[in-house]
């Protein structure tokens, strides 16, 4: 059943347009029309009806007005269901996500729905940290397979289980190439109580998946991107 933000939610994503500005911003980090097509990603716009939802009015305003011209990227689960949205600034690095109540009985990442068609055809899943990682690595990514965005460096545990149940080939861990993602891909000790944290390797490995840290030149794939456009970013992954 679905929640009344998440139906509201749902409605007014659709009525939300992409300004020729913004698209151009977008295009110029490695997104192809279409990945936003396929993702859905628009320009907020405040909604002409409230949000029924006291915790979405009271970080947004009653109509979202607080998100008003940031690039919104829904988040859907394997068969769809909207879990919630990031949006983001494109003019400031400013970030904010919000959550629907199907988010409790989904996993949240982004493009959870292409990555459910091509593990059940036997495709490979690369799994990067932000939206623009994404964006990049569609272009170069072999089309039996998919990549999804975690939205942060790290494996939720739905995520894992999402994972876990339905990937039958590899998935290559594609995070930063900084302390935060090198520790999520690989763990770390903890200083404070000596105690050892597991990446992604590990946990994906316990649950009986095959995983591989898949390495890079440059901090992200989005950078890649900036830093040499298509060329550069077939060039660095040319064994993907």
């Amino acid at each position: 059943m679905t929640s009344p933000i998440g139906e509201w939610l749902e409605a007014h994503l659709t009525t939300l347009p992409l300004s020729e500005d913004c698209e151009g911003y977008l295009l110029g980090r490695g997104a192809s029309p279409d990945t936003l097509e396929r993702l859905g990603i628009r320009e907020w716009e405040p909604a002409s009806t409230p949000a029924p939802s006291e915790h979405f009015t009271s970080r947004y305003g009653r109509h979202g007005e607080k998100l008003a011209g940031m690039v919104t990227i829904p988040l859907r689960g394997p068969t769809g269901t909207l879990t919630g949205i990031e949006a983001r600034s494109w003019h400031e690095k400013r970030v904010t996500d919000f959550r629907v109540p199907e988010a409790e009985y989904n996993p949240v990442a982004l493009d959870l729905p292409r990555a459910a068609e091509a593990m059940w055809a036997g495709g490979s899943v690369w799994v990067v940290e932000g939206v623009y990682d994404l964006c990049a690595l569609d272009w170069c990514i072999p089309k039996t397979d998919a990549a999804i965005s975690t939205l942060r460096a790290g494996l939720g545990k739905d995520v894992l289980e999402f994972l876990a149940r339905f990937c039958t080939n590899t998935v290559y861990m594609v995070y930063d190439n900084d302390d935060t993602g090198r520790r999520a891909t690989h763990g770390w000790k903890d200083p404070a109580t000596g105690k050892y944290r597991p990446g992604a390797l590990d946990l994906l490995k316990r649950a009986g998946v095959r995983a591989v840290d898949y390495r890079y030149r440059g901090k992200d794939p989005g950078e890649v991107w900036r830093a040499g456009g298509l060329s550069k970013l077939r060039e660095t992954f040319a064994r993907a």
